[in-house]
C-alpha cells in the first residue's frame, strides 16, 4: 500500500495514471445489426476494410435528365428512356439525346452530366421533348463509382466507437460482423450500516442506498454491465466477503466501492483490500468535490485482475469523481483510445451575479446550468454546492471547473465547463 501522507495528488496526473492502468478487454464478434440494437458503446478492436465500392456503381446525384455535353449542340432535346433508382436503362446517349433520371439511378451510356429538373423547361415533354435552361459542365451532378469509398479502403479502425453514421458505412460497405471490444462488468457494493436498501423501510435515522443505483445507472448508459454486491456492514470480514466475490466472478472486471475509503474507524475499504492483496493507490487529490479517491487492482488466480476504484460516500462526490476518473477508465477498457477518453472542456464566461470565491490548492468543480446569450455561452454556478446536496447536481447542466491556483474569479471572466 502507498504511503498515505503523501501530497495531495493533481487532478490531471491522476486521471493519466489511471488511463495509463487500463488496457482494452477481450474481443467479441458481433453482427453491427445486434450492435445497432444494443444498448450502449461498442468500440471497433480491429481495423475494417470495405468490401465493396462505395458508390458501387456510377449514379446520378439529383432528379433530372442525364446528357452527352459533348454532342450536344441544341438545349432542344429528345427523351429517350428513363432510369430510376433500382431501375436502370439500356438506352445509350446519341447526340441531342437526354434521359429522364432519379436520384441515385444508374447512368446511362454516353452520360457526361446531369441536368437538374430545376435548370430545365419541362414544358413539351408531352411531345418527348425537354428544354435545357442551363447546360452543365462535364461531371456536374455525377457521382463516380468508388468517389466516395474504393474497395479495400479502410473504413473503420481499431479504436472507432460504432456511432450510426460509423455503422451506416460499414454496412455501405458490404460488412455485416465485426470484432469488438468487450464491454466492462461492473460489479459495485456500498460500504456502511447506516444505509438502507431501496424499497425497505426506513426512519430519519437511515441513508438509502441511492449512491449506488445511481453509479449503476450511470455505468448502465455507457453499455457496461452491472452486478449490484448489496450493503457491506461495518465489519471487515463482511467487506472481504463481498469483494472477494467479484474477484472470484470471472466475469467482473471492474469492483467499485463507495463509501468507506476514508481512514476512519469504520472505513474498512482499505484493510479489506489489504487482506485480498490488491494493489492500491488511495489518492486525496487536490479537488472539491471528491477528495478521496482510491484506485487499484484486486488479484485473481487466473486471467485479468479486476479493476478497482473506491467512491467518496458523498453523492455529488461520488458522482463528480464517476464522471472524471471512472468514466474514462471504463472508456479505455471498452476499447477507445486513450486520447480520445479524457472529458472535454468547454469555455464560457461566469454570469454570476458576485465573484465566486475558493481558496487556492484545490480545483473545484462547481455545479452549474449553461445558456447562449449573445452567441456566448454563459456558466451559472447553483446555489447548493455542498458535497451532500444532490439537488444541486440533479439540477446541474454542466460543471464550471476552477483551477487549483485560481481564487476569485470574477463575473464575466472565462471559465471551463465540462456539459454533463
Amino acid at each position: 500500500m502507498n504511503d498515505l501522507t503523501k501530497p495531495l495528488l493533481p487532478i490531471d496526473a491522476a486521471l493519466q495514471q489511471i488511463i495509463a492502468a487500463c488496457t482494452a478487454l477481450p474481443t467479441q464478434r458481433m453482427t453491427l445489426t445486434d450492435i445497432a440494437l444494443g444498448d450502449g458503446v461498442c468500440v471497433l478492436a480491429t481495423d475494417v476494410r470495405s468490401a465493396r465500392a462505395i458508390p458501387a456503381f456510377t449514379n446520378s446525384a439529383m432528379d433530372g435528365y442525364a446528357v452527352n455535353v459533348d454532342a450536344t449542340s441544341s438545349r432542344t432535346l429528345r427523351l429517350v428512356g428513363t432510369s430510376l433508382a433500382g431501375h436502370g436503362t439500356d438506352v445509350a446517349l446519341a447526340a441531342g439525346d437526354a434521359v429522364a433520371i432519379t436520384t441515385g439511378a444508374p447512368l446511362p451510356a454516353g452520360t457526361t452530366a446531369v441536368v437538374m429538373r430545376e435548370h430545365c423547361d419541362e414544358a413539351r415533354l408531352t411531345d418527348g421533348v425537354v428544354v435545357i435552361e442551363r447546360l452543365p459542365a462535364n461531371g456536374e451532378h455525377v457521382r463516380r463509382r468508388g468517389e466516395d469509398v474504393d474497395v479495400d479502403a479502410v473504413v473503420g479502425r481499431a479504436g472507432d466507437v460504432l456511432t450510426p453514421a460509423r455503422l451506416n458505412l460499414l454496412w455501405s460497405a458490404g460488412i455485416v460482423e465485426v470484432d469488438v471490444v468487450r464491454r466492462p462488468t461492473v460489479a459495485i457494493m456500498a460500504s456502511g450500516d447506516e444505509l438502507t436498501e431501496i424499497g425497505d423501510a426506513f426512519t430519519d435515522d437511515d441513508v438509502i442506498n441511492s449512491n449506488a443505483w445511481a453509479i449503476a445507472a450511470a455505468c448502465r448508459r455507457l453499455g457496461c454491465r452491472v452486478r449490484l454486491l448489496g450493503i457491506a456492514a461495518d465489519t471487515l470480514d463482511d467487506h472481504a466477503e463481498r469483494m472477494r466475490l467479484a474477484a472470484d466472478d470471472p466475469a467482473v472486471d471492474v469492483l467499485i466501492t463507495i463509501g468507506g475509503v476514508s481512514m476512519g474507524s469504520h472505513d474498512f475499504v482499505r484493510p479489506a483490500l489489504q487482506q485480498l492483496g490488491a494493489t492500491l493507490s488511495l489518492w486525496k487529490l487536490a479537488m472539491r468535490p471528491g477528495k478521496p479517491l482510491a484506485f487499484g487492482a484486486l488479484p485473481r488466480a487466473h486471467g485479468r485482475d479486476v479493476v478497482f476504484f473506491g467512491l467518496p460516500g458523498n453523492p455529488v462526490s461520488a458522482l463528480v469523481t464517476f464522471e472524471l476518473f471512472v468514466r474514462p477508465a471504463l472508456a479505455v477498457l471498452g476499447g477507445q483510445r486513450r486520447d480520445d477518453v479524457v472529458v472535454p472542456r468547454r469555455r464560457g464566461v461566469l454570469a454570476d451575479p458576485v465573484a465566486f470565491t475558493k481558496k487556492p490548492g484545490l480545483a473545484v468543480f462547481a455545479r452549474a446550468t449553461t445558456s447562449i446569450v449573445g452567441g456566448a455561452v454563459h456558466v451559472s454556478t447553483l446555489d447548493r454546492q455542498g458535497s451532500g446536496q444532490i439537488s444541486g447536481l440533479a439540477d446541474a447542466t454542466a460543471l464550471c471547473c476552477f483551477a487549483a491556483d485560481s481564487g476569485v474569479v470574477s463575473p464575466g471572466d472565462d471559465v471551463e465547463f465540462i456539459p454533463l
